[in-house]
């Protein structure tokens, strides 16, 4: 009787939402083929969202039978918008069993279908879906990020496929969405093939948000390769790398974890510094200022001695919000020796007393 007030929409009662929602709420107690087949046919017919929304809730519930009754709706010649209900209620189920269904509609003409095929088929660990993410990554912008997705969870699969290799001809794509995934699948993977990749990207002619993203992903990679690639990359000029590049790098050579590391990630901060300590009192740019703030708090996370001599002409910057940066970086190195440090620059012969009075103001 429910599966016929279900069915027949003719019936005043059962046309009625509130009934309808009832009536489906029962129905996806019992994994019955003609209840299957009743929630089913409203998820295709209804015309109510919240309807269709029940309906597909109640089937992801239910058994074996539901996946044989949606699959039978993916078939050729079924109207689009049902095929398409039953890709999404499939999607949803995320059992072995809708593997098989899903495979069959990878390449479908719809790129919609393809899309929820794709990320639902990522969520599965089996032989059979490897190589359709691997061809995903040529398809249309958002298939191809969702199979990026996908396989950046896939660490598995790094010593059975050139993954990394696979990922990399989308850091070069020209839709920066999806360059944008692949560095930062890179980065999720991690090890020396991806960090190369990464900074091969640095130097060449990529969206600065791209750019920008590989350099995120090479301050997950705890890896010498990542390292060297940060610091080499550093040095560059505008245009191949522009302010808002360089501030991120700073940020990501301070997320270096690897004490072997610290130093080497260091240098190219304390020779910013050096670089740039002339240009204090000419230079009033918001870029200028949140690269020194960037490079200041990178030299605090790292923790290297060696950047504490860098860091005393950060007491008499033009900013007192970089001044007190300065400070606390110092500190967190190592107080005693900072101590010792900011000591020895007030003694110095050439430094005016102005300068001197303006250190002693935030030491003390």
């Amino acid at each position: 009787m429910l599966v016929y007030h279900l069915k027949d929409q003719s019936i005043n009662n059962a046309s009625d939402p509130e009934i309808q929602w009832f009536l489906v709420r029962i129905l996806s107690q019992f994994d019955h083929p003609e209840g299957v087949e009743a929630i089913a046919h409203l998820l295709t017919t209804t015309p109510h969202e919240e309807i269709r929304t029940a309906a597909s809730k109640a089937l992801t519930t239910l058994g074996s039978s539901t996946v044989t009754v949606l699959t039978a709706l993916l078939a050729v010649g079924t109207p689009e918008e049902q095929r398409l209900l039953a890709t999404r209620t499939l999607a949803h189920i995320r059992r072995g069993a809708t593997i098989a269904p899903l495979l069959s509609i990878v390449t479908d003409a719809n790129p919609q279908i393809r899309e929820i095929a794709t990320e639902a088929l990522g969520s599965f660990h089996d032989p059979r879906v490897t190589p359709v993410l691997l061809a995903a990554l040529s398809d249309q912008p958002s298939i191809c990020i969702e199979s990026i997705r996908a396989l950046s969870r896939r660490r598995d699969l790094l010593t059975e496929v050139s993954l990394v290799s696979a990922l990399k001809t989308c850091l070069y794509r020209s839709e920066p969405s999806v360059a944008k995934e692949a560095a930062t699948a890179l980065g999720r993977l991690g090890g020396g093939g991806a960090a190369i990749a990464l900074g091969k990207l640095l130097t060449a002619p990529v969206a600065t948000p791209v750019k920008i993203s590989a350099v995120r992903a090479l301050g997950w990679i705890d890896h010498i390769a990542a390292t060297q690639a940060l610091t080499t990359a550093f040095d560059c000029d505008v245009p191949i790398m522009m302010p808002t590049v360089q501030q991120e790098m700073a940020r990501a050579l301070g997320q270096t974890q690897a004490a072997t590391l610290k130093t080497q990630a260091a240098q190219p901060l304390i020779d910013w510094i050096a670089h740039c300590a002339t240009q204090n009192e000419t230079v009033a740019d918001n870029d200028f200022f949140l690269m020194k703030l960037a490079v200041v708090s990178a030299l605090s996370r790292l923790g290297d001695i060696s950047a504490l001599e860098a860091l005393l002409p950060m007491l008499i910057d033009v900013d007192i919000r970089i001044r007190l940066h300065a400070l606390n970086a110092m500190r967190q190195i190592n107080p005693e020796l900072a101590q010792q440090k900011i000591q020895q620059y007030l003694e110095n012969p050439s430094l005016s007393s102005a300068l001197k009075h303006q250190i002693r103001e935030i030491v003390n």
